[in-house]
């Protein structure tokens, strides 16, 4: 048995593929988590927030897209209703992978971002906002009241990129950034404003890939040695995860097949097995081995956009991939 708390909206989330999930928490002073499952004999009414007791126990041989706990309500211990006005205005904002379509420079003109860098922003429910600069990671605080919106000045990371027009390019958004007054969602975009009322980002909503029916190239991997490492030039790996629990994908030489289980953003896979074929080439051989290895030490994934990461239950990245455009 267990008490669960239940928060007033759907928030969009990606399981196997996108969908919507209830906001649950079972501390009651604790943090709203993606509740990926359902509860049978529950009914979800949006606009309330509610106290329930659950029966929870394990399903044997669970389905590989399915969850390996079944949740059973018991008793509805309270259905609250929130005021008006508490939900929906942030959640526009939050739950939602933001790509920049434009920002306003020093000069006041309106410039279009670079085709062949993302920049990103993600406004999470913990009031911080992260995302790509185009080079350099970035993350910020971030406060909402109503209409407004204040964010704190950035700290990123220290790569240098070039050429000098990403470098600029992410200079003068996160500039603009840090200058945010104001905040307003049109459609599937998100306009930032100065205190004069001037859009001085433009954002657009990206839907994020899905794990399964897409084809994903790995870019880094960790060799075991505690090392994170690219791969050796002109070898690709891939992995490929089916709607039935099956895995497959090229190591870099051989093709390599195994099984997978989820649990929502848990993840087991089993050792793979592979076709036999002897590569020449310096560390070839070795790069299959390590990722083949890798593979099985990973217990957590997570998408952000076009990007997947698998890591170990003690956050260490095993592989990071990035999606295949659609043929």
């Amino acid at each position: 048995m267990k008490t669960l708390y239940v928060g007033p909206e759907l928030v969009d989330c990606v399981g196997v593929a996108p969908m919507q999930c209830m906001q649950v928490k079972e501390d009651p002073n604790g943090e709203y988590q993606n509740f990926f499952s359902s509860i049978e004999g529950f009914t979800f009414e949006p606009g309330y927030t509610y106290e329930l007791r659950v029966n929870v126990e394990s399903i044997a041989n669970p389905p590989a897209d399915g969850s390996s706990l079944r949740y059973t309500l018991v008793e509805i211990v309270s259905q609250t209703p929130v005021a008006a006005g508490e939900t929906g205005e942030v959640n526009a904002l939050q739950g939602v992978r933001w790509v920049l379509v434009s920002y306003l420079n020093a000069a006041g003109e309106t410039v279009t971002a670079l085709a062949d860098r993302e920049v990103t922003a993600e406004f999470g429910p913990d009031g911080r906002v992260a995302g790509n600069g185009g080079c350099n990671r970035y993350f910020a605080s971030y406060t909402v009241d109503g209409g407004n919106l204040t964010i704190g000045q950035a700290g990123s990371t220290m790569m240098a990129c070039e050429p000098v027009e990403i470098m600029n390019q992410e200079a003068a958004f996160l500039a603009a950034l840090g200058s945010a007054a104001a905040w307003h969602v049109e459609g599937e975009q998100l306009h930032i404003l100065n205190a004069a009322d001037e859009t001085i980002i433009l954002f657009q909503a990206s839907q994020p890939a899905s794990l399964t029916g897409t084809t994903w190239t790995a870019t880094n991997y960790n060799n075991g040695r505690q090392a994170v490492v690219s791969l050796v030039a002109d070898t690709t790996i891939t992995a490929t995860f089916s709607e039935d629990g099956q895995l497959n994908g090229s190591a870099g030489c051989n093709n390599f097949m195994t099984s997978y289980t989820l649990d929502g953003e848990n993840i087991t896979i089993q050792p793979a097995a592979s076709t036999r074929k002897l590569c020449p080439g310096e560390g070839i051989m070795e790069q299959e081995t390590q990722f083949l290895t890798a593979l099985t030490t990973a217990a957590t994934w997570s998408i952000s956009g076009e990007e997947l990461e698998l890591r170990t239950a003690d956050g260490a990245l095993v592989a990071h991939f990035v999606a295949q455009p659609a043929q």
